[in-house]
């Protein structure tokens, strides 16, 4: 991505509005007000390409919440979004995703990034694996039931943003900025060491999250490598792409698009779990609601 992009991105964000600056967390609202009291990480630096235009403080039960969004260029020489909080003394990084360009769709910036826990138990190196893939699992799960686009190697996709038009083609700059809110608070709960948790979830500190399925620290890197293997289940990138814009960016069951406030997932039009293939001519528009309602039948 140049830094025409990332500041035709930033523009679009920078004038999206975070409803009465209030977070929606699936069926909760989590009121708050614009701006931060407190210096965190490079919001007062002048590096953000968002000019601390996304700074909000949330009141839950233990106190002040204070969140700050800031994109910049990172040391790896790539423009990244992240999402800062502060909770008293304790401050950090919750969730970030970088700008990514695919070569096999030079002309879509995929903001997506794999759901995964790096923090490290005292004591046994094994049962850290554990509980950091059971809070991946119990964590993902609750995206999915949310409504956000989540894959089955827990790689979340928040935007696709088309740079030429200078808007998103999946969701809107305001979804978008919700959910990315969204995710980055839940994912900090279950962190478990920014200095806060939420009432609303199961305890970070909770051993028996989810079942084990074997794959303990399974860790697949993004931006994931573009396949033309029919029989993958994984979507490529450059095929969400495609489908969005072969079906004009709107949901091909009851006709919405993110300009009506949905947001846009593809789906297999014949289950892959029946047999259905990773072909464009298997690939289909849905939104949100209509996809979770399908679920694994076939609808045509």
């Amino acid at each position: 991505m140049n830094v025409n992009d990332a500041n035709a991105f930033a523009s679009m964000l920078k004038a999206a509005k975070l409803k009465n600056n209030t977070v929606r967390l699936g069926n909760f609202l989590l009121e708050g007000t614009a701006g931060v009291s407190s210096r965190i990480q490079y919001n007062q630096a002048g590096l953000d390409l968002l000019d601390n235009a996304h700074q909000y403080t949330f009141k839950i039960y233990q106190g002040f919440l204070q969140l700050s969004l800031q994109l910049y260029l990172n040391v790896a020489n790539h423009y990244r979004l992240f999402a800062y909080t502060r909770m008293g003394k304790k401050q950090g990084m919750v969730f970030s995703v970088n700008l990514t360009t695919e070569k096999e769709s030079a002309n879509a910036i995929y903001l997506t990034q794999k759901i995964r826990f790096t923090q490290q138990e005292q004591g046994d190196k094994s049962l850290s694996a554990v509980k950091r893939r059971k809070k991946q699992i119990l964590l993902c799960e609750i995206y999915r039931k949310m409504g956000l686009d989540v894959t089955e190697n827990n790689d979340i996709i928040l935007g696709i943003f088309d740079p030429m038009e200078k808007k998103l083609v999946n969701t809107s700059a305001e979804a978008f900025l919700n959910d990315f809110i969204a995710v980055s608070i839940l994912k900090g709960h279950f962190q478990g060491n920014k200095g806060y948790s939420l009432d609303i979830l199961p305890s970070y500190q909770y051993t028996d999250l989810a079942p084990d399925d074997g794959n303990a620290d399974s860790e697949i890197q993004l931006p994931q490598k573009i396949t033309e293997k029919q029989g993958k289940r994984t979507i490529p990138l450059a095929f969400r792409y495609k489908v969005l814009k072969r079906d004009n960016s709107k949901c091909i069951a009851c006709g919405r698009g993110t300009n009506d406030g949905v947001s846009l997932h593809i789906d297999h039009k014949i289950p892959f779990s029946l047999g259905g293939l990773t072909v464009l001519d298997n690939l289909q528009t849905l939104c949100a609601e209509c996809n979770i309602s399908k679920s694994n039948r076939f609808v045509d």
